[in-house]
């Protein structure tokens, strides 16, 4: 879907998990993640490829199988980097298999070919609640749903997550004294 907002998993689950765990080039490359599998729409555009083929526009880009293959590029690519080899996989292929998760929200498209290469049909949800018929692609409707129907939700979460990190960062001290003390008696 051609969304604003296609970015915002990854900069709140970045916000959430703080920089020691997510350091900002991770947190780059899993916005430029979170935004590959529309990458799909240039073989539609310019190599011809039918829309709703398997290369065409949310077919193996918005797949789980794609999502993984780039965790694994990052996961390969971290001690270069300075990552955390299990973190950068996990948050690398959790904002990208974002995308096709937000775009299962809308209520048009085709649905995702999320299972690919283990099944070939389109996904679709029953319940679509981002409704962007009528909203055109671009322009402030557009924009003001995908604020509320995604950011907001996303900004509770990050926001949530980041206070549990505090008072569980903020707790550890008492807890190292504690398990000292019961230690050394």
């Amino acid at each position: 879907m051609p969304t604003y907002l296609h970015c915002a998993p990854p900069l709140a689950l970045a916000a959430a998990l703080g920089r020691r765990r997510v350091p900002a080039s991770l947190m780059l490359a899993g916005v430029a993640a979170s935004v590959l599998p529309d990458v799909d729409m240039l073989n539609v555009w310019y190599a011809g490829v039918r829309y709703n083929s398997v290369l065409g526009h949310r077919g193996l880009t918005h797949s789980l199988g794609f999502a993984l293959a780039l965790g694994l590029v990052a996961a390969l690519a971290a001690r270069r980097c300075g990552w955390r080899r299990g973190i950068a996989f996990l948050f690398v292929a959790l904002s990208t298999v974002s995308h096709p998760l937000l775009d299962l929200l809308t209520d048009r498209g085709i649905g995702t070919a999320l299972f690919y290469p283990v099944a070939d049909q389109r996904v679709t949800l029953p319940w679509r609640p981002l409704p962007l018929t009528g909203a055109g692609l671009f322009g402030a409707t557009r924009f003001w749903l995908e604020c509320l129907w995604i950011g907001l939700p996303l900004m509770t979460l990050a926001a949530s997550g980041v206070a549990l990190r505090q008072w569980i960062e903020r707790d550890k001290p008492a807890r190292h004294r504690a398990l000292a003390r019961a230690c050394a008696d």
